[in-house]
């Protein structure tokens, strides 16, 4: 949980307090919309909203991309 004496120290004693405080109440703002949204959602009957998936990342080691020594070789062959 972000601390009000991080903002004090990093944005000072002026801005400091109303950084925190906005942020806290946004947070707060945004959590509290959800829980509402789930609970009509779930008073009407309605089935509750999907959230996005993120997006696919490719793998780290494809298996289906031939090694450089592969792709050599098949040139090498097919000239």
């Amino acid at each position: 949980m972000r601390r009000l004496e991080n903002y004090v120290k990093k944005y000072g004693p002026e801005f400091g307090p109303k950084l925190f405080h906005a942020l806290q109440s946004q947070a707060a703002h945004a959590g509290v919309s959800a829980r509402l949204r789930k609970k009509i959602d779930a008073l009407t009957g309605r089935a509750p909203v999907v959230q996005k998936s993120e997006p696919a990342t490719l793998p780290l080691f494809p298996e289906s991309v031939p090694l450089a020594s592969e792709r050599a070789a098949s040139v090498a062959i097919s000239a």
